[in-house]
């Protein structure tokens, strides 16, 4: 298969062009993050590459032996909203279950699934990733993604029960944990059932850093539609790159759907001994055409 601009999804790089992950944010620092065991935040906007760069993180530990670092998306406990015991099952298999896919801790959903007959739900996170620390030949770096698709009490108890387990690492809890949203923590704006309000900052004090990924560079931007260049021998013309560096700021799903809409979406340009300019795509798409193009869906852009 063809390799092509990815607009859906995290990279694979055997599919997509593709900026290195790690390459966009400073992985010397992330490092140091978790060799000190601090507990840290990643944010950014959506659809900026935060999974593919959680998922790259997760590969390049796991290939040290030094951690066993496991990834895990915990966005289905929202649909249980403040039933923070459903929410909390949820979460605690959610983690099992990745940590059988990805080949990190297959005995994980066995254990779980006797802590979810013994032990109370509202603790059964801080449990978990204790037991499963204690059973670990290596500490552990746990990436939770999506956290702050949670809201209320849920979220509440998957902060405090993370914080209760801190002073246990690395021997009885993980050594590093990251937490992955849209939001830093410390804008988390949360309500209990009692209608107290807290933020997430409060919620979860030990956190050592907050790191932002940002968009591409122009240098990747041009480095991004090199890798079509050399798979195709199709050329870009000079002249596109001020102008979409103008429209995108290189926000990396624009960059992407922009190449796919110059590479395909253009049908004369599927002819790979064709230029393929980005004023076609403007002619094509109009104004305002590319104005919704570039706006996408609001909510996926929403800062």
């Amino acid at each position: 298969m063809q390799k092509h601009f990815n607009t859906a999804g995290p990279i694979n790089p055997d599919d997509h062009y593709h900026i290195d992950p790690l390459h966009r944010l400073d992985w010397e620092e992330v490092r140091h993050l978790i060799d000190t065991g601090k507990y840290f935040v990643l944010h950014a906007p959506r659809q900026t590459g935060k999974t593919s760069t959680l998922l790259a993180m997760m590969q390049a530990l796991n290939e040290e032996s030094i951690y066993k670092a496991l990834y895990v998306n915990i966005e289905a406990a929202q649909a249980v909203r403040s039933d923070v015991n459903r929410a909390m099952r949820l979460i605690c298999e959610a983690i099992a279950a990745s940590a059988g896919v990805y080949g990190v801790e297959p005995g994980l959903r066995d254990l779980t699934k006797q802590l979810m007959q013994e032990q109370e739900l509202s603790g059964a996170l801080t449990q978990q990733l204790s037991q499963w620390a204690l059973m670990s030949e290596q500490p552990i770096v746990l990436m939770l993604d999506e956290v702050d698709a949670l809201v209320g009490d849920t979220l509440i108890s998957l902060l405090r029960q993370i914080r209760a387990g801190y002073a246990q690492r690395p021997q009885a809890f993980p050594i590093s944990i990251i937490l992955c949203g849209v939001r830093d923590v410390r804008d988390y704006r949360m309500h209990t059932e009692h209608q107290e309000v807290i933020t997430g900052g409060s919620a979860f004090n030990i956190k050592a850093a907050s790191l932002r990924m940002d968009s591409f560079t122009a240098a990747d931007v041009r480095k991004l539609y090199q890798q079509h260049t050399t798979e195709t021998g199709q050329v870009f013309e000079e002249a596109i790159y001020p102008e979409l560096w103008e429209d995108s700021k290189g926000q990396p799903w624009l960059v992407n759907a922009l190449g796919y809409e110059m590479t395909w979406g253009d049908r004369s340009a599927r002819d790979r001994s064709t230029l393929s300019p980005y004023c076609n795509v403007r002619r094509r798409e109009g104004s305002s055409g590319l104005q919704r193009l570039l706006r996408a869906d609001l909510s996926i852009l929403a800062k």
